[in-house]
């Protein structure tokens, strides 16, 4: 009778393989003369489950100084990579990285900041978190990870409600660090223009509010935030964007986009779209279908963030 493979051993399996894509491209990279910083992946996972626990990831993240970002995404061209989405329109694809595929190995993340939730420019995060990191050795070739503080405040802007991947990530940071090292990540966190982020996320476990009140971090927070927070920010999202934009020219132009969005989005979307014009074609009626589908429960997200920023404000207008 065959043995089937755990899950930790399959977590391992495919660490091991996203490590080797990490150490290729930070090592073409620095032979080029481009800084990387690997962000989560082996980081996360030789940090908070060195105790055998299995943290699954499957692609790779990298931090390079806005700079260097077009050297960048050329080493990874030379490397057989293709930009993701290219031609989207703004809007379609992450606001703070970008996504490179190559047929047979794990995406890269091309990151020009943190996170979405970093308020300061890329260049200034860049500044800030690259003197933030320690040595480490990945897939064989050595690299440079976040230092705990700088770890500390990635996992707090990564967490989500709904993934349990990530709220057991925050978990996990809680119980290993001391009120001082959360002191140095809320420092961080206040040098990024991040510490209404830092207090949603950290907000998400009890142990992690009881944390946030300790160190004083403010209730303030939004509706954006609260959304990019919760595993249904994709669909909530646009009702946000909506509310917020000026004018019915300017609603009705995301509205539009949302339901008719480029090919390159279509294709990244609906993979039948990606083999032949009458499947991109099958890609934008199939689309008309599913965004009214869907809007119902975006709607309700969309409102539930908002009930939460009202009523944290009114807590936090109340207290003394």
């Amino acid at each position: 009778m065959a043995v089937q493979p755990s899950e930790s051993m399959m977590a391992t399996v495919k660490g091991l393989v996203v490590d080797q894509a990490a150490g290729e491209a930070i090592g073409a990279l620095g032979g080029s003369g481009v800084r990387a910083v690997l962000l989560k992946g082996a980081s996360f996972a030789r940090w908070l489950y060195d105790d055998g626990g299995a943290r699954p990831y499957n692609d790779v993240d990298l931090l390079v100084a806005p700079a260097q970002l077009a050297a960048a995404g050329q080493v990874l061209a030379g490397l057989g990579y293709v930009l993701r989405c290219a031609g989207a329109a703004p809007g379609e694809q992450a606001d703070h990285a970008t996504n490179w595929d190559r047929p047979g190995s794990p995406t890269i993340d091309l990151h020009h900041t943190m996170s979405a939730r970093v308020g300061v420019s890329p260049a200034t995060c860049w500044e800030v978190v690259s003197s933030q990191v320690r040595p480490a050795v990945v897939g064989g070739i050595p690299v440079e990870v976040l230092a705990p503080a700088a770890l500390a405040l990635h996992v707090v802007l990564h967490a989500e409600v709904g993934k349990l991947k990530t709220l057991d990530d925050l978990s996990r940071a809680l119980s290993r660090l001391d009120q001082d090292d959360w002191k140095a990540a809320l420092g961080l966190a206040v040098a990024l223009d991040a510490l209404p982020a830092f207090g949603v996320g950290l907000r998400l476990l009890p142990e992690g509010e009881a944390m946030a009140d300790a160190l004083g971090v403010p209730t303030d927070s939004s509706v954006e935030l609260v959304l990019q927070a919760s595993s249904t920010s994709t669909l909530a999202r646009p009702f946000d964007q909506v509310a917020r934009a000026r004018g019915l020219r300017a609603k009705a132009a995301l509205v539009g986009r949302e339901l008719v969005p480029t090919p390159s989005f279509v294709r990244l979307w609906f993979p039948p779209a990606r083999r032949s014009q009458l499947g991109l074609i099958a890609g934008y009626f199939y689309r008309l279908a599913w965004v009214p589908w869907h809007a119902p429960r975006g709607l309700r997200s969309w409102r539930q963030a908002r009930r939460i920023v009202v009523a944290g404000n009114k807590a936090g207008s109340s207290s003394p």
